[in-house]
């Protein structure tokens, strides 16, 4: 019987999806080097998402570092699929977590918000957490980002149990060739949408922005008030120095959720 219990997330999270970049040759020697950085990434809610044929080897380089890593898509059709990977295989395999609904998949292979709802639905049945794609295609106002946005996590939410962990990735399709993120105030816009839509809500839910990430992106979302709980990050996983300045962005905002959330020492009981 398949594990159902949601996973648990944690309270500031970054992703990066490798897509092609590597394989059984390269991957090794990146793969070390974010086992040596692996206290400070697993702090910062690090998660890997890589094609199939890295999955064992993830397996084996991951285990106890608390880096987790998952899969780029899901098969959903109950039916048995051919050159696909169901959900249960990809829980069997140790995917924690599972993208749906990239942008280049809903534009190269059409797949629509009604299957990226399905990819969803059934990576939370098999107990891994959908990490859900979520962007306008063009340039535009804040306002028709927003309404993008939530026209494409109405179906996410309806397929999706109250209790499943959810993961959101806003990542509008037109920032991978422009060279820079978003409005800062349009993430946040977004952001604030996203998270009103999940108001009510019983699973964890965790916000990220993700589109031409750098040094510096998440703090200027934050700082224009942006509700994020974390970021992805494309090719700059791939450069240490990058690597290393964003994570460190992220352990200043655990930082700060940390302070927030402790008692007030003067209001103790004496």
């Amino acid at each position: 019987m398949a594990a159902t219990r949601p996973r648990a997330l944690p309270p500031v999270m970054s992703c990066t999806n490798t897509k092609a970049l590597l394989d059984h040759t390269t991957f090794p020697a990146w793969a070390d080097a974010l086992r040596a950085e692996a206290p400070a990434l697993s702090r910062a809610g690090f998660l890997v998402l890589l094609p199939g044929p890295l999955f064992d080897a993830a397996a084996r380089v991951f285990a106890g570092t608390g880096i987790a890593w998952g899969a780029q898509d899901v098969w959903s059709d109950g039916a048995p699929p051919t050159g696909e990977l169901p959900a249960e295989a990809l829980a069997h395999a140790g995917c924690q977590a599972v993208m749906c609904g990239h942008h280049e998949r809903r534009r190269r292979l059409g797949e629509s918000d009604t299957d990226v709802a399905g990819k969803a639905a059934a990576a939370a049945g098999q107990a891994m957490v959908p990490v859900v794609c979520v962007g306008e295609r063009e340039e535009g106002p804040a306002g028709r980002a927003v309404t993008a946005v939530l026209d494409q996590a109405a179906p996410v939410l309806d397929a999706l149990p109250a209790d499943a962990s959810l993961v959101w990735l806003y990542e509008p399709a037109w920032t991978g060739g422009a060279g820079a993120p978003a409005p800062y105030p349009q993430i946040a816009e977004v952001a604030a949408a996203l998270r009103e839509r999940c108001a009510g809500r019983t699973g964890d839910s965790r916000v990220l922005y993700g589109g031409a990430v750098t040094p510096g992106v998440l703090t200027r979302a934050l700082e224009a008030g942006a509700a994020l709980d974390g970021v992805g990050i494309g090719r700059a996983a791939h450069d240490p120095a990058q690597r290393a300045a964003v994570t460190a962005e992220l352990l200043d905002l655990l930082a700060s959720r940390e302070q927030a959330a402790a008692p007030d020492p003067r209001k103790a009981p004496t």
